[in-house]
């Protein structure tokens, strides 16, 4: 099976780059393979040096034609037919429909590219139930949760229309698990809108270094830039996407030996970022963040029909905890300001610690079974499916975030305890900014 696989690979990713090369694209520097040791069950793919390139110099380039967009998906006939039942449709379903499009149309004209994409999504969203129980009582479990059942409803409303209305263009093929692809494919491999140049000026220019702060990808729906979406992520690499009308080119800062695998960055994210986004988490991830929220009691101030203060529960957050490292504090001075507003003196400080020794008691349940896994240990039934190890390395990244974090906040309580002695309580002032 994964001979198969690898051939398969070959054949779309080849009829990809004919495709591309056709319309003007320069990939000759680049090769698509397997990723040593993948499961084909993954489809693990990266980009690799055909020969050695020096630093500052062009890896790749991809025509503006070939550069998928909210805006060409719109101009595709699934786009148009969509417009046509839905006017005030958003551009992020037009996108996704005309994904599914692609791989389900062989004459739609971008099916060689959504034929080289993997046949199976990475994002959780798309992942079977066994698998997403495992985030159960987490952060990212309820944001998978929440996220697909965004995802449900939004094909829910849209699509017994489109195939109602344009059976001819809808068939029955447009499941909710070809929609689940599409959405994954999007989610994990857009890049930044302005990498896309339709209805840009003639000197449009624009220019991202990984070495700067990246963007979010909520700057729009985003591009896709086949090819160069094959690239995995490694973090430091040091790399520049540049575009302008015509083109969109890809630059080393750092040089890749020959064969050596061409790596892309996408940001300094979490792992909760990470998995949520990409489908994957990091061993060790220093940028690793863990979301606290708040229940605080907030009392409003009586009416004249109310003469009484009326209390009531309010959730507040998330406040991203961070893992200790000079560059960053490891709480955000908008939890302090939370904290102070509803204690006095050291309370708070007491309740946050005892809260964040709660939540860590989670994860060093499976901490053992975390760290085994994460770091590629062996199980007794056979191979690992990886996407064990990605859930174990996110829950050892959040006992990490929360370890280091209560032992911050108990040598800050100690700290404080001593300044304010022989006084029974610290003032609000003594907290950290």
């Amino acid at each position: 099976m994964q001979t198969a696989y690898l051939y398969d690979l070959c054949r779309s990713v080849q009829a990809l780059r004919e495709h591309l090369e056709r319309q003007g694209a320069e990939l000759t520097r680049l090769r698509v393979a397997a990723v040593d040791g993948s499961s084909h069950a993954r489809e693990e793919r990266g980009v690799f040096a055909a020969s050695a390139i020096s630093t500052g110099e062009v890896l790749a380039q991809v025509p503006q034609s070939c550069v998928w967009s909210a805006a060409s998906a719109r101009q595709s006939a699934y786009g148009q037919a969509f417009a046509e039942v839905f006017p005030e449709g958003k551009d992020k379903m037009v996108f996704l429909l005309d994904l599914m499009a692609a791989r389900l149309d062989e004459k739609h004209p971008r099916h060689a590219y959504a034929s080289a994409l993997p046949k199976q999504p990475p994002t959780p969203m798309a992942w079977p139930e066994n698998l997403r129980t495992m985030l159960s009582g987490t952060n990212l479990g309820a944001a998978v949760a929440e996220e697909r059942e965004e995802l449900e409803k939004d094909f829910a409303s849209v699509m017994p229309k489109l195939q109602s209305a344009r059976p001819e263009l809808f068939s029955k093929d447009f499941t909710f698990e070809v929609f689940l692809w599409a959405h994954g494919m999007w989610f994990s491999r857009r890049y930044p809108t302005a990498l896309g140049a339709i209805d840009q000026p003639k000197d449009y220019r624009w220019q991202r270094s990984s070495e700067e702060e990246m963007e979010e990808e909520s700057d729009g729906e985003g591009v896709l830039v086949p090819f160069m979406d094959f690239t995995n992520h490694r973090s430091g690499t040091k790399i520049v996407w540049q575009a302008d009308v015509e083109k969109v080119s890809f630059i080393t800062n750092e040089g890749v030996p020959a064969a050596a695998e061409v790596f892309n960055h996408y940001g300094d994210k979490s792992n909760e970022d990470l998995m949520l986004i990409h489908g994957f988490a990091l061993l060790d991830n220093l940028y690793d963040t863990y979301g606290l929220w708040l229940t605080v009691k907030v009392s409003d101030e009586p009416t004249a029909k109310r003469r009484r203060r009326a209390v009531r529960t309010e959730r507040l957050g998330p406040f991203h905890l961070r893992r200790s490292d000079a560059r960053w504090k490891e709480f955000p001075s908008e939890l302090w300001q939370a904290l102070s507003a509803g204690s006095a003196g050291n309370e708070h400080l007491r309740s946050l610690s005892q809260l964040l020794r709660e939540r860590l008691e989670d994860f060093q349940a499976t901490q053992t079974r975390d760290r085994h896994f994460a770091a590629g240990g062996a199980a007794e039934a056979g191979d690992v499916d990886v996407r064990i190890r990605y859930i174990a390395r996110y829950r050892d990244g959040q006992r990490q975030v929360l370890q280091d974090c209560t032992k911050a906040l108990e040598e800050m309580l100690a700290k404080v305890s001593q300044e304010a002695a022989p006084a029974e309580a610290a003032p609000v002032s003594a907290l950290p900014e």
